[in-house]
């Protein structure tokens, strides 16, 4: 004897797995390695020190200084991100993208003053769907 499953479940676990694509797609992780250096940055997979991700992103920084304290700092009303790193001791973070547009990342640090000067950028590209 056959047994069948009856066809609201076939229906049922299409539909997860339907959705489960569609939040897969919408949501991709990106990994970056970023340095913290006199006086600057460096971020993994970058000529530029630029972290470019797209709307709905999952980032995760793995953060590090190279030679003395170093801060990663993003302030801004919609992501605050203020994470230290000292030489030989990296810190990990993760963050959603959920707003579009360019953000500064820069060293809070005051122990030398020339860390003022460290900068690099978070560039959140627009959902395709979200764009004016």
């Amino acid at each position: 004897m056959h047994s069948r499953a009856p066809g609201w479940i076939v229906v049922a676990a299409a539909l997860l797995l339907s959705v489960s694509s569609v939040i897969a797609f919408a949501q991709a992780k990106r990994d970056f390695s970023v340095v913290g250096r006199k006086y600057g940055y460096t971020v993994s997979d970058s000529t530029k020190s630029e972290i470019r991700v797209h709307q709905g992103d999952m980032v995760t920084v793995t953060f590090s200084a190279e030679d003395i304290p170093h801060s990663f700092s993003v302030v801004d009303e919609y992501l605050n991100k203020d994470k230290r790193a000292e030489p030989g001791k990296p810190v990990t973070f993760r963050f959603l993208a959920d707003k579009a547009g360019e953000f500064d990342i820069h060293c809070a640090l005051t122990s030398d003053a020339k860390c003022k000067d460290m900068h690099a950028k978070l560039i959140v590209a627009a959902a395709p769907d979200r764009q004016p």
